[in-house]
């Protein structure tokens, strides 16, 4: 899938600027160290929003969540999914890098031989995940994950919906957004490699000290 190239919105964005948060829950059920990090970690700046959704697929939870942060006077639309735990400056650091799109590392929910950082590089038809030892601190990249990503607001005003769309044996949404978003104005994420994320979840733990992710 193509969509036709526009002028690149500027590289260099504002600094400051008033975020709002959006928070696609996977279902009724919240992390309990999710929370205490929500209420008692994070830091917000003065002004920050946050919008939570529920009971939706997580296509449809995003985009809900962006088209209601459009009526806001957010500048800056922050991406948290509800089981990454990021540091606490996390929004004024992300803020402070003045980039369309700059996103954290966390470790994806795969088995052991199948683990890697949230930001990937097209490679051979397919995507590798970029390595923890970088040159620098921000990185570009050509997908991440949405699980902590800070989108400055006049992306979503000059890329048309659907900015989410995950269809049987193609690519995640978050995959898709990215794909689209540089296809359009020709903007890629920005990894931070300082900002290390935690993902956390269900496990199983078994005698032989093999660790497992349920599925979540």
């Amino acid at each position: 899938m193509s969509w036709n190239r526009k002028t690149p919105i500027a590289p260099i964005v504002p600094s400051g600027g008033k975020v709002i948060i959006l928070i696609p829950h996977r279902d009724e059920h919240d992390y309990r160290q999710w929370r205490d990090w929500w209420h008692n970690g994070l830091q917000k700046p003065p002004g920050t929003l946050w919008l939570e959704s529920r009971g939706l697929s997580l296509t449809t939870n995003r985009t809900k969540l962006v088209r209601e942060a459009l009526k806001s006077d957010a500048t800056h639309f922050f991406f948290l999914d509800d089981d990454v735990i990021a540091p606490a400056d996390v929004i004024p650091s992300f803020l402070a890098a003045n980039l369309p799109i700059v996103c954290g590392l966390y470790m994806a929910k795969k088995a052991k031989g199948q683990r890697g950082l949230s930001a990937w590089m097209k490679r051979g038809g397919g995507y590798a995940a970029i390595g923890p030892q970088q040159n620098g601190r921000y990185v570009s990249v050509d997908v991440s994950g949405l699980g902590c990503v800070l989108v400055h607001r006049s992306v979503f005003e000059r890329v048309t919906e659907p900015w989410f769309v995950w269809e049987p044996d193609s690519v995640s949404e978050d995959f898709f957004f990215f794909n689209k978003v540089f296809e359009t104005i020709g903007v890629k994420p920005v990894a931070d490699m300082e900002c290390r994320c935690l993902h956390i979840g269900v496990f199983a733990l078994d005698t032989n000290n093999e660790f497992d992710t349920l599925g979540v």
